[in-house]
């Protein structure tokens, strides 16, 4: 079979060529040039997974525009903020979507429609010249941090990673990532430059481990590429199934690799290679190693990437002996542009001589690798993703009424990691937890939003005077009394299973029908064991997305009733409309509005 009629793209819904998919995106592409595109204007991309997204990825290379995805399931005023930020020029969305008021193309299929072109001159564009995406992720400032990634940089890594890994025609790769992680374009543009197929679950499906497995065994899936903590949750979602055979490759990065991982990744995947890979997305990857079948605790972060230079530093810029601890620097030819519309930040780690500050620290071994050893300030990983703990304190001080705020994380291990709050009334205020908590919901992703909320009198202070977050107290457990809150009791039956089945999946002693299911220590990982509980024991089949819907347990076992006696349960958007957009004030902001 010639590469041309060989498979692309694979979904529940069909197959789609690379002829098929060159075709698409070819359509798209010119379909942002005659809405007035020109080369370097940004654009937003809203199209959902599937073959669609695949063809707007490779159409926006295409025309030469650097690209932004957003996704529905982020908060309104994270979108809003980011597209304040990166000031688009058009979107491209699925039909019915018309999310912003710029140029507007939208694509089904083939079809490309052009909605709207782009009129009057152009504001001058905030991305630098030769970027080909902008990739968000958590911003110590409180604001969503872009990311400006130089065009080329993915063409080298990701051809790398096709001869490395072997994906030509024939292979099948899960694409697994966000469209919001640099990650899935990676997926993307691996499978593109070697000829496999790209494997597409949908996107409920993405957030089930379960279910992704069997996507795995029914489409004899040959890559996977994923984070620790959730391939973890995948194995564990596999427990009793026997070991799957087409899994050849299995690539690891974003969070540290211990070998009681690597053992289980063998016994359910006995023919795969495990890859660990270590690298932030300002440099776009730096380090690589095969990890041994035998491989036992610290597991190294591997050497170089071609075009690559590993530097461990003191805090001053020199050099360490091999055996100390330093700051990983990387010298590279592909780095990231820098942090958009900031500076001062992009000067402070983005370093003359093609050097990118990490801010990881590491220490070199006797035979050349890299073992991690933590971070030099406050950001952290949960779920595989970089969170700034300062942003999460930002949204906590807009609340009027808290004096003071900080944040640590608590988990035993990386699956159970998660943020607690710790806040600080002011003289004469009361601080409503419940009303604190729905405000953090509307800007913040759920990985960022506290399981547990904790009051204190006062915080406890270094000797410089700073908050000394090792001496705040770690909650006892993510239930109601470590938010400071006492639950009431259930007026249903159904509320009554709906939190058994909570504190059952979440291991939390006891809930309450206001509780909301993330700040009780839910997360996203949990919400498909959730619907399964449910369907077992209330025999109501929900969605995985029922839960971000219906947050509280109020609220769910409300929809599971309705479920049972078969009437239609709608669902209120929680968003506003551009035009209404407050801040955590309940003030609006001119800043978001004004600019749309």
């Amino acid at each position: 079979m010639s590469r041309a009629d060989a498979p692309a793209v694979i979904t529940e819904s069909g197959v789609l060529t690379h002829r098929g998919l060159e075709r698409r995106a070819a359509h798209y592409s010119a379909a942002l040039v005659r809405a007035g595109l020109r080369p370097g204007d940004v654009l937003v991309i809203t199209v959902p997974d599937g073959p669609d997204a695949v063809a707007a990825l490779l159409a926006a290379r295409g025309a030469r525009t650097p690209f932004v995805w957003l996704s529905a399931d982020q908060p309104l005023e994270r979108r809003l903020s980011i597209v304040a930020d990166c000031s688009p020029v058009a979107v491209l969305a699925p039909v019915g979507d018309d999310p912003f008021p710029t140029a507007l193309v939208q694509v089904e299929g083939d079809d490309a429609v052009v909605v709207r072109r782009a009129a009057g001159p152009r504001k001058e564009t905030v991305v630098p010249p030769d970027t080909e995406y902008v990739v968000y992720t958590s911003g110590s400032t409180g604001t969503p941090k872009g990311i400006a990634q130089r065009t080329g940089n993915l063409d080298q890594l990701s051809r790398w990673f096709s001869g490395e890994l072997d994906t030509r025609q024939g292979a099948r790769l899960l694409q697994w990532a966000r469209l919001t992680y640099d990650a899935a374009y990676m997926e993307i543009m691996t499978a593109v430059h070697g000829g496999a197929a790209l494997v597409i679950p949908p996107g409920e499906v993405k957030g089930d481990p379960a279910r992704i497995h069997r996507w795995v065994v029914e489409h004899e899936v040959t890559h996977l590429q994923t984070v620790p903590s959730l391939c973890r949750h995948l194995l564990d979602a596999a427990v009793g199934t026997g070991p799957v055979g087409s899994v050849r490759t299995l690539s690891l990065f974003g969070e540290s690799l211990h070998a009681d991982l690597v053992r289980a990744v063998r016994e359910s995947f006995p023919k795969a290679a495990v890859h660990n890979f270590y690298g932030p997305t300002e440099c776009i990857l730096a380090t690589a190693q095969r990890v041994p079948d035998d491989a036992v605790d610290p597991i190294s972060l591997g050497r170089p990437l071609p075009g690559r230079e590993i530097l461990l530093t003191d805090e001053d810029g020199r050099p360490v002996p091999d055996g100390e601890i330093g700051e990983i620097r990387v010298r590279s030819g592909f780095l990231a542009h820098g942090y958009l519309n900031r500076p001062d930040e992009t000067r402070e780690v983005f370093l003359p001589e093609q050097i990118y500050r990490t801010g990881d620290l590491a220490r070199r071994t006797a035979d050349g690798g890299l073992l991690f050893a933590g971070r030099i300030d406050d950001q952290v990983k949960i779920r595989g993703a970089r969170v700034e703990l300062g942003e999460i304190e930002a949204a906590l001080y807009r609340d009027p009424a808290v004096a003071q705020a900080a944040v640590r994380t608590y988990g035993d291990t990386p699956e159970t990691l998660r943020p607690a709050a710790y806040v600080q009334a002011r003289p004469d205020a009361v601080i409503d937890v419940a009303a604190l908590h729905r405000r953090l919901t509307r800007t913040l992703p759920t990985y960022m939003i506290p399981a547990a909320y904790v009051m204190v009198e006062e915080m406890p202070l270094t000797s410089t005077g700073k908050i000394d977050r090792l001496r705040l107290p770690t909650p006892d457990a993510p239930d109601a009394r470590a938010r400071g809150v006492e639950p009431v009791a259930f007026s249903t039956e159904t509320e009554r299973v709906v939190g058994d089945i909570w504190c059952q999946v979440i291991g939390c002693e006891q809930v309450g029908p206001d509780d909301d299911f993330f700040t009780v220590g839910g997360y996203s990982l949990l919400a498909p064991q959730i619907t399964a509980e449910v369907l077992e024991r209330l025999g109501v089949a929900l969605p995985v997305r029922a839960l971000f819907d219906h947050p509280t347990l109020r609220e769910l076992a409300a929809r599971v009733d309705h479920e049972l006696a078969g009437a239609p349960y709608e669902t209120a958007s929680s968003e506003t409309a551009p035009s209404e957009t407050a801040d955590q004030t309940g003030e609006r902001n001119p800043d978001a509005a004004g600019h749309l």
